[in-house]
């Protein structure tokens, strides 16, 4: 099932959201604020598998970090069940078998806490978006996404790293002079502008790989031409450097070219004067004070 787009996702998290202090009394002396979504929600938006409604309490456990129980001197379970609530009350979700019918029912839901939402989303690289939202409390859409494109940088370069090092073996193996094949690829996906091109029209310095500058969309791409470029020699008729060299370029024209066709810009548009490493520090700020900030907050609490 595709993904919703990320307009949609930001709209529907920020209707279903709630707040603890909707259910306070006059009783109440404390007042607590702590937001929280349902899980039956969440599977509304992202469906099964990503959300499982008959087994809601394992997928959340699964998921759950549970390393600042130990700062609050408390048990992980402890810290499990300030953050997650078993909810009973009316829901309808969309059945997750064939064929698919929407379901309404009194049944047992949960309610989860921001940091609780967070874990659900940390190990999912495709839904950066979701996590960063839920990790950067009542931000615009247009910063959410902006921040959060800049964050996804760091899986693909990370991808991409290891594509390229199962591309360097295949060309040792072919005894290719793989300085120069790296300079003709990189014209190929970079529409014949060579890596000297684009430092020079970026103002990038000349001790990093051009990669690490280089934006999601783009990395992905260039990523998965390698990937389907060493799939589709794995098959060739012909094993020698030519012919994976044709297979790659190939590759790179289409993904270059797909890349213009949804996207509007090509490669060497996508291109940013951030490093990879400034990103990746970003990032981890971000996360520590978030986690600091809201693994502290407690559902349960008054």
């Amino acid at each position: 099932m595709a993904q919703p787009s990320k307009d949609f996702i930001f709209k529907t998290l920020n209707s279903t959201r709630h707040n603890m202090a909707e259910c306070a009394t006059l009783f109440d002396t404390e007042i607590n604020n702590a937001d929280y979504w349902l899980y039956t929600d969440l599977y509304n938006l992202f469906s099964h598998p990503m959300f499982d409604p008959e087994n809601m309490n394992t997928h959340v456990y699964q998921t759950f970090d549970t390393g600042p129980a130990k700062a609050q001197k408390i048990s992980p379970f402890e810290l499990f069940k300030n953050h997650a609530i078993l909810y009973n009350h009316k829901y309808t979700i969309n059945s997750p078998h064939p064929p698919y019918n929407p379901i309404t029912k009194n049944g047992t839901d949960i309610k989860l806490s921001r940091y609780a939402c967070y874990c659900l989303f940390r190990n999912a690289p495709g839904l950066i978006f979701t996590r960063t939202y839920f990790m950067m409390p009542d931000t615009d859409f247009k910063t959410i996404y902006e921040t959060s494109y800049r964050f996804a940088r760091i899986y693909q370069r990370q991808k991409l790293r290891e594509s390229e090092r199962t591309l360097s073996g295949i060309l040792k193996k072919l005894d290719a002079n793989i300085a120069l094949f790296h300079h003709e690829t990189t014209r190929t996906f970079f529409g014949e502008y060579t890596i000297d091109d684009i430092r020079n029209a970026y103002s990038l310095p000349t001790s990093t790989p051009i990669a690490d500058n280089m934006g999601a969309i783009s990395l992905h791409a260039r990523r998965r031409a390698i990937d389907t470029a060493i799939k589709k020699f794995d098959y060739a008729h012909t094993r020698d450097f030519r012919s994976f060299s044709m297979i790659l370029h190939n590759e790179l024209r289409i993904a270059r070219n797909k890349m213009i066709s949804e996207y509007k810009f090509p490669p060497e548009k996508d291109i940013h004067k951030t490093s990879i490493k400034s990103i990746e520090s970003e990032y981890k700020k971000l996360e520590q004070q978030f986690i600091k900030t809201y693994a502290a907050q407690n559902l349960q609490s008054k």
